[in-house]
């Protein structure tokens, strides 16, 4: 038999090298001697969107698409077509039993699994989210191994979940003989799926297939298979989606937006749900080319739309509430003050509850439960955070802040900063300098403000400073005057933004910036204001592409005898 010239065919560098590459140099042989199973899910793993990487044979001998290419880095093209062993001698002996699990009929899923790697010519590690199915034959026996990896490096520095826009099996370009053959192995990795997955046949869209994410959302547990999207979603009527599917089913064209607003009715009482989705309709296609069907892909983002607007309509309320006169001012602070108290106290006991239910002492968990609960924990973790920021801009800015004033040995001041911010330092590959300040010298101010202030302002520059770059603290006395400087070579900040950084609710670049750093923008505000309290000032400095630094000025006390 041999290898129809559509096999693998497409756009895309991986299914050139695995059409070009001499199988026959391998276990697997050439592309024709290949089973059906294998052949099947090698062109479902080349259309993915998200990194899959296919292990087949005794030697788990590798093939792989574009994304998974760009995350081995330098390992890439060298490891197509070897096995594990050979290319990864590393991690085989304590891969090995992880392996064997999965070819005796066991799928394992990996949570911010910790990987080396060798990237840019450093060697660091990454995190990754990884899902590991057993892979059957032609004749129902497990030959090979599916993982789908998600990199979640940047969610695990900074404990916030990344926002997800993960898009799975875009393209499902394959023989509709082959699609039919392998539909209950598809199955299966549609219910392991991380995204909501269905396929809909023929110009009715009558649900074939359906994972169980996606009868849960946007399903809402209603019956699916069978029935056609206007059966099972009669409430769509109107909105545009039946009519977007239509076209890509008549075109080929597929469809794919982000953050769409859809009204369900999952109860059938004519009250409608808003939710949001990011949305993706894919054609697929029998071996003649003709559309045959439509691959539904969804990913429900309402809870991270939800919290985007409350925050966009809760900065708008500051940024008016700023402007008013003295006594809307004063009733605007009394109002955050109240409001922050009120919202600590369900936060800190959703933390609680979260952490008794992580103990199992409510009995023991599922995966799915745990990784839930962790991330309703992150979640009411980053909002407490915002919230203590805005009671303390409230405090300051109703003169509710009391100073403790003392003599304060900046030497020691420095010194004992840098155990504080090292774990972060070390985290994001940054280099920490710390300049030489003469130990006789103090400075007349609250220890426990000045620290806050200098804190805030180091983790500022390792937020926005790439790995590799450099943060440094500096102390600099001028006649009565301690200057003490946070340095970087961070991305720096415009100058038309450089005299807005100091204003509250406010943070330049936002849009550069991921959703998991960004806060309410009150944490400059506070650090200037608490300067000011303290008879110094705060200012900055920038030049784009080159780095930022923040100066924190305080009068000095007295020269101390060493």
């Amino acid at each position: 038999m041999t290898s129809s010239p559509e096999l693998f065919a497409g756009p895309g560098e991986m299914r050139q090298r695995v059409r070009d590459f001499d199988w026959s140099r391998t276990s697997l042989g050439p592309i024709h001697t290949w089973p059906r199973a294998l052949r099947t899910i090698v062109d479902v793993a080349l259309g993915c969107a998200f990194a899959q990487v296919v292990l087949w044979g005794p030697d788990l001998i590798q093939l792989y698409n574009d994304a998974y290419a760009e995350i081995i880095g330098k390992r890439h093209p060298g490891v197509l077509g070897e096995g594990m062993r050979v290319s990864w001698p590393t991690h085989w002996e304590s891969s090995r039993p992880h392996f064997e699990r999965i070819l005796q009929g066991e799928t394992i899923s990996l949570h911010d699994a910790p990987f080396e790697f060798d990237r840019d010519g450093a060697t660091t590690i990454a995190y990754f989210t990884a899902s590991q199915s057993p892979i059957r034959g032609d004749g129902g026996v497990i030959e090979g191994i599916l993982a789908t990896i998600v990199e979640t490096t940047a969610g695990v520095h900074t404990q916030e979940m990344q926002i997800d826009r993960d898009r799975l099996l875009e393209e499902l370009q394959q023989r509709a003989a082959e699609l039919r053959a392998s539909e209950q192995r598809l199955r299966e990795l549609f219910d392991q799926a991380p995204v909501a997955v269905a396929v809909l046949e023929g110009p009715d869209h009558v649900y074939t297939i359906a994972s169980p994410r996606y009868t849960a959302t946007p399903g809402g547990g209603r019956p699916l298979l069978g029935r056609t999207i206007r059966e099972a979603f009669p409430e769509l009527a109107g909105q545009g989606f039946v009519e977007t599917m239509d076209r890509v089913y008549e075109t080929g064209e597929p469809y794919f937006v982000n953050e769409r607003l859809v009204k369900l009715d999952p109860d059938g009482d004519g009250i409608q749900d808003e939710r949001w989705f990011n949305v993706g309709y894919q054609p697929l296609r029998d071996a003649s080319g003709v559309v045959y069907a439509v691959a539904s892909v969804t990913y429900d983002i309402t809870d991270q739309m939800r919290v985007r607007r409350e925050l966009e309509i809760a900065n708008q309320s500051a940024e008016n509430a700023r402007v008013e006169a003295v006594t809307a001012n004063q009733a605007k602070s009394a109002f955050l003050t109240t409001m922050s108290h009120e919202l600590r106290t369900p936060l800190n006991a959703v933390a609680g509850y979260s952490d008794l239910l992580l103990m199992g002492v409510r009995g023991e968990l599922t995966d799915g439960q745990r990784s839930d609960l962790e991330r309703i924990k992150r979640s009411g973790q980053y909002l407490l955070g915002l919230i203590n920021d805005v009671l303390n801009f409230a405090k300051l800015d109703a003169g509710q802040v009391q100073y403790r004033f003392e003599d304060v040995p900046v030497a020691q001041l420095l010194e004992s900063l840098e155990e504080l911010i090292r774990p972060q330092m070390d985290a994001k590959q940054l280099r920490y300098e710390r300049g030489e300040c003469e130990s006789e010298l103090a400075v007349r101010a609250d220890p426990e403000k000045v620290r806050q202030v200098l804190l805030n302002l180091l983790a500022n520059s390792v937020k926005f400073t790439e790995p590799g770059g450099i943060v440094s603290l500096l102390c600099r006395a001028e006649s009565d005057m301690m200057h003490m400087t946070v340095k970087d070579t961070g991305r720096g900040i415009a100058p038309d933004q450089l005299k807005r950084v100091f204003d509250p609710f406010v943070q330049v670049d936002r849009h550069l910036t991921p959703m998991s750093q960004q806060g309410v923008g009150l944490g400059l505000a506070i650090s200037r204001d608490l300067a000011n309290g303290m008879g110094g000032s705060l200012a900055a400095s920038s030049v784009q592409g080159a780095g930022s630094e923040f100066t924190l000025t305080l009068p000095i006390a007295r020269r101390r005898a060493v």
